[in-house]
């Protein structure tokens, strides 16, 4: 049998088709989550609210699954919903993670969803320098965006 050219992939029990398969399937069952007309009317709630009010509505709600629950979500089992924060300093409000099944996490670990307060494009920085530093604790992030603090000066 020929040998194949390296996809990255060799050693492994999958190949990269499987693995994207897979990753869409989680992805899907994400946007199913979020599309669905009760997670649309909490965004539209949480869009109603000042920016600066948003990481408390998400405190409160998004991370409370009897606030959901109120709201008719029932967050489904092996979805997460928590506070994120990248160091491009892009104003993360939260992100919904579902994990692969375990046989792909020695190459990928899970697929996410991430929900940004807004902001003005050009507040991010682009430059490799400053967008792969560090991020900011989530939480810590949080509380900058609830006070209204620009994120690039942190």
């Amino acid at each position: 049998m020929p040998k194949l050219p390296y996809s990255g992939y060799d050693g492994l029990a999958y190949e990269q088709a499987e693995l994207a398969r897979v990753m869409r399937s989680n992805y899907d069952d994400i946007i199913g989550f979020v599309t669905t007309p009760e997670f649309r009317r909490l965004m539209e709630e949480m869009s109603s609210l000042h920016p600066n009010d948003r990481p408390q509505f998400v405190f409160d709600v998004l991370l409370n699954d009897e606030a959901l629950a109120e709201r008719g979500i029932h967050r489904p089992e092996g979805m997460l919903i928590q506070r994120s924060a990248f160091g491009d300093r892009r104003p993360t409000l939260f992100v919904v993670k579902k994990f692969l099944p375990e046989e792909y996490k020695d190459v990928w670990q899970n697929v996410n969803i991430t929900f940004d307060n807004a902001f003005i494009d050009e507040s991010v920085g682009r430059d490799p320098a400053t967008s792969w530093r560090p991020p900011l604790p989530a939480d810590a992030q949080a509380a900058a965006m609830a006070k209204g603090l620009p994120l690039e000066s942190l």
